[in-house]
């Protein structure tokens, strides 16, 4: 709002620079001047939201209190951070880290402990060692969720390595 304020002042001044009317003009008839082209900027306000962040202790001793006007600067900012944060979010190193032994385990059961390429399964191979895959891999946007996620054995596993199939 505060760029598209500047502009029009500049688109205004450009206009009347442009036009180049005698100085008298732009000193007593400016507004007449600006009506007769159809220059007419009206006064815009921006309101901005003010957040008032207070703390005060149990006993009512201490307290703390900060006021953060939530302005052009502080937009900015604040889509930066959260920008930064979706953009954290869908990382290799995030994705990784939502891989927990819990839902190892959930998909593992889901499953029922079989291969979903080879359907080989603990119940014919105790000694079978069992994977979580990506079904579409993290390099390739894949996130660790449980809809993306199937148990795939060791061998079947390197096979696939991160392709989509």
């Amino acid at each position: 709002m505060e760029n598209t304020i500047k502009n029009l002042e500049l688109r205004q001044q450009q206009i009347t620079e442009d036009f180049n009317p005698p100085k008298f003009i732009l000193k007593y008839y400016y507004d007449e001047l600006m009506e007769k082209i159809g220059m007419d900027i009206p006064e815009i306000d921006i309101s901005y939201s003010q957040y008032i962040f207070e703390y005060v202790s149990a006993g009512g001793h201490s307290s703390q209190r900060t006021i953060i006007d939530f302005n052009g600067e502080t937009v900015e900012v604040t889509a930066a951070y959260i920008a930064e944060k979706i953009k954290y979010n869908k990382s290799a190193k995030r994705q990784r880290s939502l891989m927990t032994n819990k839902l190892r385990m959930f998909i593992k059961e889901r499953d029922a402990y079989t291969c979903q390429m080879c359907s080989a399964s603990t119940d014919d191979h105790p000694l079978i060692l069992l994977e979580i895959d990506h079904i579409i891999p993290i390099s390739k946007g894949g996130l660790s969720e449980k809809e993306n996620l199937q148990t795939l054995c060791w061998k079947c596993n390197r096979k696939k390595a991160d392709k989509i199939l």
